[in-house]
């Protein structure tokens, strides 16, 4: 972390008084405007990024595409699924319904080349322009674009011909014209457009036609489709069965395939759940023995189910957009962009990964990136509370839209908070560097739209997104108020987790479950991996956590969880782990019922400047090369490590109104709601005892090298001689700043005391 305008110097130089801000710089800033949302000549509206909707802005109409929906037809076939490519990220994890695969060929097409973004449509003097804007564009004639014109708007075969020719076959949509792009140049109605009407933008993944047609003032609608162009038959790439280097694959053998990845204007595509017809269940067994039912559950999340089911019957007429020119002509600005309920939303990154997909590191790489929310019907424009919720492994950002949308009304209508689904850069990233990012660059973009009280915003999250809770809430302790992890493990390998525990299994739930004795000294279980959640509890001394396991679950053994609760006992720090003792890893989520869950989130408020601050740092979290040093919240801040140690811990009392610690009261007892289990956590009671208030720090100190404390935010006086008593397990240099500038206090080992005066 960092203040800003301050750093360490001098002690006469004076500095901010405040104490660095929460969060890392991905969750502040203006929002960045990468080419792909830039507008060349000609064009001037802002883009919507809101996916799946429409508007008529100044003269012009866009409609907004979904982004990594690419996927072309459902095949249903055991052979088109290929382990190459994109394959070992679409398929080992968030498998989409869509099949096609692009070739491999990751410099030329990124897994990604006919992704639409955008589409935009202006009458101008000549006639109509087109602009479509492709998500990924590394060469100018890799995609081709394909818009049918209806200009009776009926949209009946009798209109038009279906079959738009260049190889795409019957589309089903009727087109009394068709006009084609490569990039490098286009027809209408198969002559050769002028090379002036045809310009191609590399740096902004933008293909513009201008084609001689007056439409007056009439409707006229539109289809849009995008693939692979083939310059050497001038037509769309052909699918074969299996993709190489040059050419697609996903088709079964026999099956005619229409060459499609993308088809625009889908304004009522689903979130659909997997699609359980008889004829599919083959493949469905199939995702089972090789990817697992993460796979499985994945199977249309990318909102594009009914794109590759009109793909498959070779029919996308119910994908279209009546275009009325008269609207445009005069101007009008008409958006049909909803403000409420489920949100696909898409915001712009200040990081560059590149473009495409990586599916080498399950990685979205390119600069728009998407996430859901959900927004109550009654948001009234008001400060409304947030919660954070966090996709499982194998999953994308419309999860709990999909498989939960009772855990979406229950936070978001019955508590009125709006719900934050961040996609976190892929479906298995465990919310490290790109995937952290992702949370606060979403967040920081749903902050342009809404109005959110930092004071209430919570954290939760299913499996993968249990650890993402357990982390993200210990990391930055000073932006959430609460956590809720259900079937969470505590490190990236759920059996890892549970490693060493097992001889003791009987001992250990006993103990862990029924609050009795036995089980020995738990702390010499644990596998000390520098992902493990239990590393960093000390910093949840403020967060307190909702905790759901099945002890019948295979896939997050319940000895993980209990051993990361075992570790919040001992800090004495509140929380609840409810064990639901008959179910599995899917249960919670099948029954969707979340009874107490959203009433514990909405509870709690974000602690700003507590008097006590327990910190611990530990390096292997930290991507120093995208921004991400979790050294520090509150008022405690730049923790580094001894080279001697892994991590470093900071314990710090401020005694400016006295400090009393808390009573821990543990409990242990039972409950049926939403389902049987048991419970065992610690609830605080008042403290029995208090230190009288004093100008005065008590700092306790492990792994240490250096660290700040803001004395201000801890909420003491720099005129006032100050006491900074500090235990520390090597010397250390503590620098206390402020208003005042920085002071560095050196520290030897073992207790010490000193008495400074900061500021005259």
């Amino acid at each position: 972390m960092s203040a800003d305008d301050a750093g360490p110097s001098g002690a006469d130089e004076v500095v901010a008084s405040t104490a660095p801000r929460p969060g890392p710089d991905a969750l502040y800033g203006e929002t960045p405007r990468p080419p792909l949302l830039e507008n060349g000549p000609g064009w001037a509206a802002e883009p919507l990024l809101v996916s799946g909707c429409d508007a008529y802005v100044d003269g012009e109409y866009l409609y907004q595409d979904f982004v990594y929906d690419d996927h072309g037809a459902d095949t249903r076939s055991l052979l088109s699924r290929q382990p190459s490519g994109a394959e070992k990220m679409w398929g080992t994890f968030a498998q989409p319904t869509g099949d096609l695969h692009y070739p491999n060929d990751p410099e030329r097409y990124a897994y990604n080349a006919a992704d639409l973004l955008e589409f935009r449509a202006r009458p101008t003097d000549e006639g109509i322009a087109y602009r479509i804007t492709l998500n990924t564009m590394l060469d100018t004639d890799v995609t081709g674009v394909a818009i049918g014109i209806d200009t009776s708007g009926a949209g009946t075969p009798e209109d038009g011909r279906t079959d738009w020719g260049y190889g795409l076959g019957d589309l089903g949509a009727p087109a009394d014209h068709v006009l084609v792009t490569w990039g490098e140049g286009a027809e209408l109605d198969g002559e050769p457009l002028a090379d002036e009407a045809v310009s191609v933008d590399l740096e902004r993944n933008q293909l513009e036609v201008e084609v001689p047609l007056d439409p007056g003032e009439e409707t006229w609608r539109h289809y849009c489709v995008t693939g692979l162009w083939d310059a050497d038959v001038h037509a769309f790439q052909r699918v074969e069965v299996a993709p190489d280097y040059r050419t697609p694959g996903g088709r079964r053998s026999g099956q005619d395939v229409p060459p499609v990845f993308n088809v625009g204007f889908r304004f009522h595509e689903p979130m659909a759940p997997p699609d359980l017809d008889p004829t599919a269940l083959p493949m469905k067994l199939f995702d089972v023995l090789t990817a697992g039912l993460p796979s499985v559950l994945g199977t249309g999340n990318w909102r594009e189910h009914d794109q590759a089911l009109a793909l498959r019957e070779r029919d996308i007429s119910s994908f279209f957009a009546d275009i009325d020119f008269a609207t445009l002509r005069a101007g009008e600005t008409v958006e049909h962009v909803p403000e409420s309920g489920y949100l696909s939303l898409l915001y712009p990154s200040r990081y560059d990964f590149g473009e495409g997909v990586d599916p080498a590191h399950d990685l979205l790489e390119g600069c728009i990136q998407p996430y859901g929310a959900y927004v109550p019907d009654d948001n009234d424009g008001t400060e409304t509370p947030l919660t954070v919720l966090l996709h499982s492994l194998g999953n994308c950002y419309t999860q709990y839209a999909v498989y939960t949308p009772n855990l979406l009304q229950e936070l978001g209508e019955e508590h009125g908070s709006i719900v934050l689904m961040p996609q976190a850069r892929g479906p298995g990233l465990w919310y490290k560097r790109e995937g952290e990012l992702d949370v606060f660059e979403a967040w920081r973009d749903l902050e342009t739209r809404f109005e959110i009280d930092r004071d209430r915003v919570s954290l939760a999250g299913y499996s993968m997104g249990g650890y993402g809770t357990f982390v993200l809430a210990a990391q930055y302790p000073d932006l959430f108020s609460s956590g809720f992890s259900v079937v969470g493990p505590p490190t990236e390998d759920p059996l890892e987790g549970a490693t060493g525990g097992m001889v003791a299994l009987p001992a250990l739930l006993t103990r862990d479950l029924f609050g009795g004795r036995g089980g020995g000294r738990v702390r010499s279980i644990f596998s000390e991996r520098p992902e493990d959640a239990r590393y960093v509890t000390d910093n949840l001394r403020h967060v307190p956590l909702l905790v759901w396991n099945g002890g019948a679950d295979v896939l997050v053994p319940v000895l993980g969880p209990l051993g990361y609760a075992r570790r919040l006992r001992e800090h004495g720090y509140r929380h609840e782990l409810d064990v639901f003792p008959f179910e599995g890893h899917l249960t919670m989520a099948i029954r969707d019922r979340w009874d107490r869950a959203a009433r514990f989130l909405d509870a709690g408020r974000v602690t700003r400047s507590p008097a006590r601050v327990t910190y611990r740092h530990v390096p292997e979290f930290d991507h120093p090369d995208v921004g991400l040093v979790h050294d520090g919240a509150y008022w405690v801040d730049d923790i580094t490590v001894t080279d001697a140690a892994h991590t470093g811990l900071v314990d710090a009392i401020s005694l400016a109104d006295g400090y009393g610690e808390p009573v821990v009261d543990e409990f242990v007892g039972a409950g049926r709601s939403p389902n049987v289990h048991k419970r065992r956590g610690v609830h605080w009671k008042s403290p029995v005892e208090t230190q009288p208030a004093r100008n005065a720090l008590q700092v306790s100190l492990e792994g240490v090298e250096t660290v700040t404390l803001w004395v201000e935010d801890a909420g003491l006086d720099p005129t006032d001689e100050l006491t900074l008593a500090v235990d520390s397990d090597s010397a250390a240099t503590v620098t206390l700043a402020g208003s005042f500038g920085y002071r560095e206090v050196e520290v030897p080992e073992g207790a010490s005391e000193t008495t400074v005066r900061l500021a005259v």
